[in-house]
This record gives C-alpha cells, structure tokens and sequence, in this order.
C-alpha cells in the first residue's frame, strides 16, 4: 500500500478545483470561470516544471 504525503501543492490543486467546479455548478460568471481555470492550469503546470527538475537533481 502506498502512502500519499500531502503537499501544498495538492491543497492549492484541490481548492482550485472545488471552486471552478462550484462557480461551474452555481452558474457563475464566465470571467471567474475563467480566472480559475487559468489559474489552476499554470499552477499545476509550474508545479510539475518543478517537480520534474527535482527528480533531475535527485539522479545527479
């Protein structure tokens, strides 16, 4: 079994996704839609930039 570390990444990555999923089902506007979605998007795309250079170090 394996175990999962919870990380600041994954609370930040979660909250934006409950929120977009709320703004969506709650019939918010286009524009926080939108701000969410990008939002989510670089953020989870920095953190994998990140995560992928780390393992890069690691192996060194």
């Amino acid at each position: 079994m394996r175990a999962y570390n919870i990380s600041t990444d994954m609370i930040v990555g979660a909250g934006l996704v409950i929120a977009l999923l709320l703004s969506i089902g709650m019939g918010g506007s286009w524009e926080l839609q939108t701000s969410l979605a990008s939002g989510l998007t670089g953020y989870l795309g920095r953190s994998a930039v990140e995560q992928i250079n780390n393992r890069k170090e690691d192996a060194k």
